[in-house]
């Protein structure tokens, strides 16, 4: 009866996808997490390490008082697109190219998971909710909603909570029709709850994903190395890139989606296809801003994670990247070799210089 009743709670909140798991340490989770900081592969991430992995594979080292762990998963396709229709002009144009048209000049693709209200903003609203209904039914679920924003190993819980499996690209891969295309959230409680079973499903011999990763990231089964990642190269890795990384990305400009598009859970999935956001005017409108004007352009999207300057990067390496730059273009580029910010500087260099050649 409880856990039903917590399925029939969330389900009011539009997370369809509930699972229940105790709140025991996640050993495997950790040593696996260890091992990539220890190897290296965490780039400048290493700060994963060490107490950070104890925090992120013990939901007790959060909250002592943790018996059990509510764990939810909530479809791209329901994502919250409030706000796209208040952004600039630019913006509100991408958005349009996303539903039944391509930019009819060089464009660069953002993450399916950036289109609409940052995930942490509207799941953490919905877990919060959820959290409430929780308690006024006398569930003392915690105050705190964790959306990959603290230390938690949401996608280990969600396995252990029967949500569904860990694929060879490291995502949950869910037996739901939205697949891999998900955003994950946990809230602890001191109750005693009724646990799911993990699922029993695999990825079998399939290595799609393995094969399909444009630049090898996935150097072996359920193992990304972030220094070759798009999403890291894109998102988190600071300052100045090589050559090889500027090239690497292709034209992604925010994160990556080829190993979710390549692996077959995701064949029938809602999603809503990648964002695809034409490179001269996004350059040309992200010039002149300052700190403070993209935040208020971006709004509370996800592509505030970036910020203006490695958004702007990662714009002229993709247009680099796209081939013959047009006269329009050099333009652009010389005014961002003037840029304040010297990853911009040296990224439009960079593209100049690879136009010549």
């Amino acid at each position: 009866m409880i856990r039903q009743r917590i399925s029939e709670l969330a389900a009011r909140h539009g997370l369809e996808l509930v699972g229940v798991t105790d709140a025991s340490p996640l050993p495997d989770a950790r040593a696996h997490m260890e091992a990539s900081v220890a190897a290296g592969r965490m780039a400048r991430m290493d700060w994963m390490g060490g107490d950070r992995s104890v925090r992120a594979t013990d939901p007790a080292a959060h909250d002592r008082s943790a018996r059990s762990v509510v764990v939810v998963a909530a479809s791209y396709a329901g994502a919250d697109r409030r706000g796209w229709d208040q952004r600039p002009d630019l913006l509100r144009e991408a958005l349009a190219s996303v539903l039944d048209q391509e930019p009819a000049e060089p464009a660069g693709r953002i993450a399916r998971y950036a289109l609409g209200t940052d995930y942490h903003v509207a799941l953490r609203e919905r877990l919060e909710l959820l959290a409430a209904d929780l308690r006024a039914e006398g569930l003392p679920a915690g105050e705190v909603a964790y959306v990959d924003d603290r230390p938690l190993a949401e996608r280990a819980l969600a396995a252990r909570g029967g949500l569904g499996w860990i694929g060879k690209n490291s995502n949950l891969l869910t037996h739901a029709r939205a697949g891999s295309w998900v955003f994950l959230g946990a809230l602890l409680t001191s109750a005693e709850l009724p646990t799911d079973a993990p699922v029993r499903t695999n990825c079998g011999s399939c290595t799609r994903c393995l094969s399909g990763c444009p630049t090898g990231a996935i150097v072996a089964p359920y193992t990304i190395d972030a220094r070759r990642c798009i999403s890291y190269l894109t998102i988190e890795h600071p300052g100045v890139r090589r050559e090889w990384e500027a090239t690497a990305i292709g034209d992604w400009i925010f994160g990556c989606d080829v190993c979710q598009e390549v692996c077959p859970v995701n064949a029938e999935a809602d999603d809503t296809g990648p964002l695809r956001v034409p490179l001269l005017p996004l350059i040309e409108w992200l010039l002149p801003l300052g700190t403070r004007a993209f935040v208020r352009a971006v709004g509370q999207t996800a592509l505030t994670r970036a910020g203006r300057h490695r958004l702007l990067r990662n714009a002229i390496a993709a247009l680099a990247n796209g081939g013959p730059i047009s006269t329009d273009g050099l333009e652009l580029l010389e005014h961002a070799a003037r840029d304040r910010r010297v990853e911009v500087r040296q990224q439009a260099e960079w593209a100049i210089a690879s136009a010549q050649h």
